[in-house]
């Protein structure tokens, strides 16, 4: 299984999230326990998609919390202000790293003749700030395994709809790339050109995409959720003219939903 991280990622551990729903009581301790099956473009730039179940984990208490969503790990090292919803405003920040099983050449024959690009782990930190109902995400990573060794950052904004037993949260991302991972995924050195069919292309750093999401949650019982995820990515400027994206089988954009179920315990 092969993941693309985009931070949107994004986005269940980012933009969507930046809008949490409030705690009644911050005394307890709350674990989430549950699995995402997710549905996602085969790698960036690729009109063909595929499916994979993850697990989700999350720990909420008076100490922070901790989320494990699929590849991505958040805890929250600090919390502060007056609370989330509405006339309340707070900031969150800590560590977060994500796990990328990166792409293989076998992936499509556009790819064939070029290296393959080796899993990364992506370790930083994110800063999440709430005023009311609006949010506002920034997520940084850099690999640290040498899968493509590039440096990523998403910011994102987004506000929250709560309903009796719902909640329905707009949000949309903005991604940045160094040139390390812009090339890995973007790129076509000269020496691939000469082995595969496509021309040479070099990239830099800079904003490479663009995502529109809507993350949705419903309350089955008391204990028990569900929570989906819709997004749209759009890829900007002149890593469209990449030969990857311009193959038969590319495409400018990308997709990336996911729908899971968990069960909430409560200490």
């Amino acid at each position: 299984m092969k993941y693309v991280f985009a931070l949107a990622a994004i986005l269940l551990s980012a933009a969507p999230a930046a809008i949490a729903q409030d705690t009644e009581d911050d005394t307890l301790t709350h674990i989430d326990v549950g699995g995402t099956v997710f549905l996602r473009s085969l790698y960036v730039g690729s009109d063909q998609t595929e499916t994979t179940i993850l697990p989700y984990v999350g720990v909420d208490n008076l100490f922070g919390a901790v989320d494990l969503l699929g590849p991505n790990l958040t805890v929250d090292f600090l919390d502060i202000g007056t609370g989330r919803g509405l006339g309340k405003w707070s900031v969150r920040a800590g560590p977060r790293a994500a796990f990328d099983f990166g792409r293989d050449s076998s992936d499509s024959p556009t790819l064939d003749g070029l290296e393959d690009i080796d899993s990364s782990l992506l370790v930083g930190g994110f800063v999440r700030s709430t005023y009311g109902g609006f949010g506002l995400d920034l997520a940084v990573g850099r690999d640290v395994i040498g899968g493509h060794d590039g440096l990523l950052a998403d910011i994102s904004i987004g506000t929250r709809y709560p309903g009796k037993g719902w909640y329905i949260q707009p949000a949309l991302t903005l991604s940045w790339a160094d040139e390390n991972y812009t090339q890995a995924t973007y790129g076509i050195t000269p020496e691939q050109a000469q082995s595969s069919a496509l021309g040479a292309f070099n990239t830099s750093s800079g904003f490479h995409q663009a995502s529109a999401n809507i993350l949705a949650g419903f309350a089955l019982t008391e204990n028990w959720n569900v929570t989906g995820l819709l997004s749209y990515r759009e890829t900007l400027g002149d890593f469209r003219d990449s030969p990857i994206i311009l193959a038969e089988d590319g495409s400018t954009s990308g997709i990336f939903t996911s729908l899971s179920l968990s069960r909430r315990f409560s200490f």
